[in-house]
């Protein structure tokens, strides 16, 4: 992991035990995605926070083509567990958008069968966990597909062709009932609702419960600054 942006060489506002941490997209290869894209969101959400004291933070993983699936994932379980231990973290909510909401999905649900390690990191995070938050999110990859067939040029670079990813369907058994709040713009035109139906059904059919706030908040890549996206993440976190 040395050659890893660690978090803390990204954004940090607002260091509370209490925290919300954000993973970015970008289609696991764009570089143009980082943490920073939460700083509009952050400082919005710092004059809404009404004494919370919240801890804003983001992580960082490596892009692909230069790693493949699940490498991302693992950056993201060891740069999380390195925030809560170094800042003493007590609770804290998962935001992503994109494929940040894939790896906050991941995060939640994946059973990690090789290494030890990871499955002690998972477990510290787990009992930390208080929320996640699925913003604009890609959840079945399959269905991407099927939907989008040239968005195989980015899946193509972060997963082999057999890619292995782990569809919810498969993984959703293994969430704990926690705050899950999905989230979609209408004016995304990246992605349909189609992904964001998929989840909310699937979630439904496990009795899980969750809630679902689509509005009018920007294109894909505006959303994750949006000033009802920062009212909407204060009125609800919860941290109980």
């Amino acid at each position: 992991m040395s050659d890893v942006t660690l978090y803390h060489n990204t954004i940090e506002f607002n260091a509370g035990k209490n925290a919300v941490v954000f993973i970015h997209g970008g289609a696991w290869i764009d570089p143009s995605n980082t943490p920073d894209d939460f700083a509009p969101l952050c400082r919005q959400i710092l004059q809404l926070d009404r004494g919370q004291s919240l801890g804003l933070y983001g992580v960082e993983y490596r892009l692909s083509p230069t790693v493949k699936h699940p490498t991302h994932l693992h950056d993201v379980v060891e740069n999380l567990y390195r925030l809560i231990q170094d800042k003493g973290i007590d609770k804290f909510h998962l935001v992503g958008h994109s494929v940040g909401a894939t790896l906050a999905w991941q995060v939640a649900s994946w059973n990690e069968h090789d290494s030890f390690e990871k499955r002690e990191q998972l477990g510290a995070i787990r009992s930390k966990l208080k929320g996640i938050w699925l913003v604009d999110g890609i959840f079945s990859v399959n269905q991407l597909l099927q939907e989008y067939p040239s968005y195989n040029y980015f899946v193509s670079q972060a997963f082999e062709p057999s890619h292995g990813f782990e569809d919810p369907s498969e993984s959703i058994a293994r969430v704990k009932t926690m705050q899950i709040h999905v989230v979609h713009s209408y004016q995304d035109e990246l992605l349909s609702l189609h992904q964001t139906q998929y989840m909310c059904k699937l979630l439904q059919s496990n009795r899980l419960p969750f809630a679902l706030y689509i509005d009018n908040l920007g294109l894909h890549n505006q959303v994750y600054s949006n000033a009802k996206l920062a009212q909407y993440i204060v009125d609800n976190i919860k941290f109980i």
